[in-house]
C-alpha cells in the first residue's frame, strides 16, 4: 500500500527490492537460480488489491512477500483459490490473519495489545483505556476480542473506547480517558493519527503511560512529534538493539542496494523476504512450489527467524488467527537523547493467549 490517506509504506517494497538484489548478487540466489521480484502496489482499493493478486498469479509467482494491504479482502481469495502462499508482511486485516495459506512472523495488533497489557500490569496499572479506530474491523476485533481479554486475565480493568479513525484532534477522547481514572492508554490507529495522539497525550497527561504500535515509531513520525514521542511505549517483533547481527546485515544491505528509503516498516518486508529465502533454500530450487512452501511453513516449530523471534506455524499461536506464527513482542521507548531502547525482553504473548483463552 502506497500513497493512500490512511498510510503509505513504500519502505516495504524498497527493502525487499534491496534484499532480492543482495541475495542474487552475493548469495547466488537459490541453488544458483536468481529470484525474480514482481512488485504490485495497492492504494486502498479492494478491486486493485484483487487485480494485483491476479497479475502476480498470471506471472507465475509461487509466493507473495506481504506488504501492508488494508483491502486484502480483494487479494486473499485469489491467493487461496490459486494455491499461492503469502509469507511475511504486516497482517492488517482479518482475512489475512485467518488465512490458512498466509504465514506472518507477527502477532498483528492482537499480539501488540497482549504485550502492552502484560507490560502495563507489570507497571502496576489497574485500569487501562483501549482506544481503536471504529471503522477498521480488525482494530475492533484486536481490541475487544484479544487485547481486552488478555488484559482482564492479567487483572486489569479494561475500558474499550471506539473513536473515528479520521479523528485529527484527540484532546476530547483523551480527556474522557483521564476522567475515567485510567492509568494507562493504548491506541490502535492509522499512522496519520500517530503524531496528533502523541501531541495531545503529552499536552494533557504527560505522565499517563501511552502505548502505540511500532508503525508510529518510524523516524519521520517521531521526528515530527519531537518531545511528545518520548516516554511512549511501542512494540516490535524483532530486537531493537543496534548491535544485533541481523540488524547490521539489514543496514549494510540497504545502504548498498536500496534505491530509496527502506527503514522503518521496511524491516518487516526485509524479514519476510529473508525468511522466505530460507524456506526456498530448504525446499531446494528443483522442488520449489507454493504447495511445498506451505507444507514447509506449516511444519515449522521454533524455526529461526531473521531479526525476529523463532516462529511456529501450527495455527495455534493466536487463537482463531492461524496465520500469525510469531506473536511474541519486544517493547521499546525513545530515550531523552532520541535513541530507542528496549523496556522489555521477549514477552511470551503465545502463553498469554493460551492462559486467557484456556
Amino acid at each position: 500500500k502506497e500513497d493512500t490517506p490512511l498510510g503509505s509504506y513504500p519502505q516495504l517494497r524498497a527493502a525487499v527490492e534491496a534484499a532480492v538484489a543482495w541475495v542474487n548478487t552475493e548469495l547466488g540466489g537459490v541453488d544458483g537460480h536468481p529470484i525474480e521480484f514482481h512488485p504490485c502496489i495497492t492504494r486502498f482499493d479492494a478491486e486493485q488489491s484483487r487485480a494485483c493478486a491476479v497479475q502476480l498469479r498470471d506471472a507465475g509467482v509461487v509466493a507473495l512477500v506481504g506488504g501492508v494491504d488494508v483491502t486484502s479482502s480483494g487479494s486473499i481469495a485469489v491467493i487461496e483459490q490459486s494455491g499461492l502462499v503469502s509469507i511475511g508482511g504486516i497482517p492488517a486485516t482479518l482475512e489475512e490473519q485467518r488465512s490458512p495459506d498466509a504465514f506472518y512472523f507477527s502477532g498483528g495488533d492482537a499480539g501488540a495489545l497482549a504485550g502492552f497489557m502484560d507490560h502495563a500490569a507489570r507497571r502496576r496499572a489497574t485500569r487501562v483505556a483501549l482506544l481503536y479506530g471504529q471503522e477498521v474491523e480488525s482494530f475492533r476485533v484486536a481490541a475487544s476480542d484479544y487485547g481486552a481479554i488478555v488484559g482482564r486475565s492479567r487483572g486489569l480493568q479494561v475500558d474499550v473506547v471506539p473513536y473515528s479513525i479520521f479523528t485529527t484532534n484527540f484532546t476530547p477522547v483523551l480527556a474522557q480517558v483521564a476522567a475515567s481514572g485510567a492509568d494507562a492508554v493504548m491506541v490502535l490507529a492509522a499512522t496519520t493519527a500517530c503524531i496528533p495522539v502523541m501531541q495531545a497525550a503529552a499536552a494533557l497527561h504527560p505522565r499517563l503511560p501511552l502505548y502505540l504500535t511500532g508503525a508510529c515509531a518510524a523516524d519521520e513520525i517521531v521526528g515530527a512529534a519531537g518531545a511528545a514521542s518520548r516516554g511512549v511505549t511501542f512494540n516490535a517483533e524483532g530486537p531493537v538493539d543496534g548491535t544485533n547481527v541481523d540488524a547490521s546485515v539489514f543496514r549494510d544491505v540497504v545502504a548498498r542496494y536500496a534505491r530509496e528509503p527502506a527503514g522503518g516498516a521496511g524491516t518487516v518486508g526485509f524479514r519476510g523476504f529473508m525468511n522466505l529465502y530460507a524456506l526456498l533454500r530448504e525446499v531446494g530450487a528443483d522442488h520449489v512450489s507454493a504447495a511445498a512452501l506451505i507444507a514447509r511453513a506449516r511444519a515449522a516449530v521454533d524455526h529461526p527467524s531473521f531479526w525476529g523471534h523463532p516462529y511456529t506455524c501450527d495455527g495455534r499461536q493466536v487463537p482463531g488467527m492461524p496465520a500469525l506464527c510469531a506473536p511474541q513482542q519486544v517493547l521499546f521507548e525513545r530515550s531523552p537523547g532520541g535513541a530507542f531502547r528496549s523496556v522489555s525482553g521477549w514477552i511470551p504473548t503465545d502463553r498469554l493467549f493460551a492462559r486467557a483463552f484456556g
